[in-house]
This record gives C-alpha cells, structure tokens and sequence, in this order.
C-alpha cells in the first residue's frame, strides 16, 4: 500500500502563497487609492487658482470702471437708455446681473484687464444720496464678473461708489 503523505511543509507553501496574494492586493489597492488622493489634490489647486484668477481679474473691471466714472467718461444721458452695460436702477425689475449678457452688448468689456481671462461690468446709476456737509452725490453700483483662465469659476463682485 502506497499511502500519499501531505507534508506539513506543501501546506506551509499554500499559506505563503495566500498571504503573498493578500499582501500584493492590498498594496495595489494603497497605491491606487494614493494616485486617487494626489488626482483629487491637484483639481483642487487647480480649481482653486483658477477661481483667484477669476476674483482678480473682477477686482481690474471694478477698478476700471471706478476710474472711467471718476473721470467722468460716462455721462447721466448714458444711463437713460439702459444698454451697452449703463443702466440706471430699476427696483420693479429683477436684478440686471443676472439677467444681462455678459459676453456681448449687455456689457462693458475689460479692456485692462488681461488677455488670458475674460471679464466684463455693467454700471448701475442709483438714486442720488446725500452726504452730511457736501450735499447730494451720485451713486453708481459697478457689478463685474470674470471668468478664470479655464474659462470657468465664474466670481461676480460688486462695489458701490458716490461721485460728486
């Protein structure tokens, strides 16, 4: 009689196999996950610079409309017709920001405000207010909104500025 023995060390053989396998998916699956987290990191950043962009370059159009209205470049009459980005308040109305078009004739192209993104801002003549001890005063509110370099992460910001 031919009796087969298993030894002890084939069994031994069959675990170190398992375990091996057990380890190398488990590092694959690190690996994957770590490639996963840097992936996901580097949208962030990316997303993240782009929408500062997009904020400074609507930061240039709010600084170049404040200086065309201080320099006195659009007159009241301007206003009356409510296009090409002068409009004057109209509280009956929905807000013109969200409702113009941002990309054509609804408003003021930045021109100063670099060729990599795109931004643009509408003026809004407000009624006069009066100041304590100089009188009344003009008051425009300037909305500019820009795009980032993707041409994404749109930022919409808005000043106000009193003119005499």
């Amino acid at each position: 009689m031919n009796r087969q023995h298993f030894s002890s060390r084939s069994s031994q053989r069959a675990s170190v196999l398992i375990t091996t396998m057990i380890l190398l998916i488990m590092l694959t699956m690190l690996a994957l996950a770590l490639v996963s987290l840097n992936t996901t990191q580097t949208r962030i950043a990316t997303n993240s610079a782009d929408a500062q962009e997009a904020y400074q370059t609507a930061e240039g159009a709010i600084a170049q409309a404040a200086t065309n209205l201080q320099a006195g470049n659009y007159t009241l009459a301007s206003f009356v017709a409510n296009t090409n980005g002068l409009y004057t308040l109209n509280t009956a109305a929905a807000p013109i920001w969200t409702t113009v078009n941002w990309s054509n004739t609804g408003a003021i192209q930045c021109t100063t405000c670099g060729a990599s993104t795109h931004a643009a801002y509408i003026i809004e003549y407000l009624p006069p207010v009066i100041v304590p001890g100089s009188g009344p005063r003009h008051a425009y509110r300037i909305t500019a909104r820009a795009l980032g370099i993707s041409g994404k992460s749109p930022v919409t910001l808005q000043s106000t500025i009193l003119t005499p």
